[in-house]
């Protein structure tokens, strides 16, 4: 990607964070980067266009933390790697906060994001069974049961900037967020976990 388009999707994910989506016209970009209109559709033709490569550049920064691999690294644990998600939430929290207005005005991204959001569960789950072998959590009660958590815990992670918006709190209590988490996965822990979890609390508290 060259230098201009990079300098437009920063621009607009700048814009669209303090704005939100619908408000911020291809226009306000141009003005915004000190550049020409015609020079800016000469990149990208329309706002649509514009919006699919913001998405790409969102999904390739998600990608490029590596969460998988995360897990592996020597003192990185599940409650680093939902830090960092809840970073990347932040960075990009127009999307995150406006997500049905975002689909609803450009469709061709509801299928994509869908995809996306799978694949978000399906890691959520994956640190649930990690949590499991470690003996931190127990087994599930009832097959199904860690899918619906893994959903509740990834609705938490999606919403959380909009429910603090609405409750008119500053956004960037990470910590809130995660505590929230451990507060979800705590009634799941077994006897060692207890002890993980309440240590955790009192970092996240204090």
């Amino acid at each position: 990607m060259n230098k201009t388009r990079q300098n437009i999707i920063q621009k607009s994910i700048e814009l669209f964070n303090e704005q939100g989506v619908v408000n911020v016209r291809i226009r306000d970009i141009a003005d915004a980067l000190a550049i020409s209109t015609g020079n800016l559709t000469y990149h990208y033709k329309t706002k649509q266009d514009l919006m699919h490569s913001v998405y790409r550049y969102m999904i390739k920064t998600l990608e490029e933390m590596s969460i998988g691999n995360q897990l592996m690294m020597p003192g990185r644990g599940a409650l680093h790697v939902v830090r960092g998600y809840l970073e990347y939430i932040t960075k990009f929290r127009f999307f995150y906060q406006d997500t049905l207005e975002i689909i609803r005005a450009y469709p061709e991204l509801a299928k994509s994001h869908h995809q996306q959001v799978e694949q978000e569960k399906a890691i959520i789950k994956n640190l649930l069974y990690r949590a499991i072998g470690k003996g931190e959590i127990k087994g599930e009660a009832f097959p199904g049961l860690y899918d619906s958590l893994a959903h509740s815990i990834w609705m938490t992670l999606h919403f959380w900037l909009t429910q603090q918006a609405i409750r008119g709190e500053a956004e960037d209590k990470l910590e809130k967020g995660l505590l929230m988490i451990a507060n979800l996965i705590y009634p799941y822990a077994t006897e060692q976990g207890v002890g993980v979890f309440l240590k955790m609390q009192g970092e996240l508290t204090h």
